[in-house]
């Protein structure tokens, strides 16, 4: 149940925009992320262009071929990794109004401690990318397939890990609680990056993404904390005592 809740939660995500009209609140992170993704592609075409300019590749439709794929490849690579920073504050603001809406009450957080946590997380994160990114080219040296398919994986993981940062930063969960998070509902994260890749694959689907993901992701932790909350309840009922859960993210978070 867990992988199955994961895959849908972006797709739920856009589900619920639709049915709450929150269309509003999802216009202006677009106009931005189409804005990114015409940089990203500029960029990217930019770059391979100087880069496969002076080598020797075969027929010119080969050639061509190479740099459309590379060009796409490396826009996508920046949009997923520079998205998250600047959209950051419209998707929050989008998943805070869902939390409103569907628990009828946020944890209050105070604005510049909270400000300089998700700064500190963003540079972090980042770093983290730039590492993967490289493991990636290194194994993609050694054997394609190998590289390609850890790429698709960190990839995924990433994109969990940017869904669950709303609900999980609103609740001044540290760098690693997240991670530790992720790790604890293992099920949960691996179907819901998986799900956000393939919502990312969709032709067109990409500027629209990043605000139904953080959606979905919010829509999931809810009820994964709901569920927690219940069986807490039921401990408590029948034991007279409450027990730490394991899952929690709060936990030595």
């Amino acid at each position: 149940m867990g992988f199955f809740r994961g895959f849908v939660a972006p797709f739920r995500g856009a589900l619920f925009v639709s049915r709450q009209r929150l269309w509003p609140l999802v216009i202006l992170p677009v106009l931005l992320n189409v804005a990114l993704a015409v940089g990203a592609a500029w960029a990217a075409a930019r770059y391979w262009k100087q880069e496969l300019t002076d080598r020797a590749i075969g027929s010119p439709a080969l050639s061509t071929l190479l740099f459309v794929t590379a060009t796409i490849v490396g826009a996508i690579v920046l949009f997923v990794a520079l998205q998250p920073v600047l959209g950051a504050v419209f998707n929050d603001f989008l998943a805070e109004r869902v939390e409103r809406k569907v628990r009828g009450e946020v944890p209050k957080v105070a604005f510049w401690p909270s400000f300089a946590r998700a700064l500190g997380h963003g540079v972090l994160k980042l770093v983290l990318y730039g590492l993967a990114f490289v493991v990636g080219l290194a194994l993609a040296a050694v054997t394609a397939g190998l590289g390609g398919a850890v790429g698709v994986g960190l990839a995924a993981l990433f994109l969990a890990y940017d869904g669950f940062d709303y609900p999980l930063a609103r609740r001044s969960v540290g760098f690693w609680g997240k991670w530790r998070y992720l790790a604890l509902h293992p099920a949960q994260t691996i179907g819901y990056g998986l799900g956000a890749t393939v919502f990312y694959l969709i032709p067109l689907a990409l500027i629209v993404a990043p605000p139904f993901t953080a959606v979905g992701a919010t829509l999931v932790y809810l009820e994964t904390e709901g569920r927690r909350e219940s069986r807490l309840e039921k401990r408590k009922h029948g034991k007279g005592q409450v027990q730490i859960d394991e899952a929690s993210p709060l936990r030595n978070g």
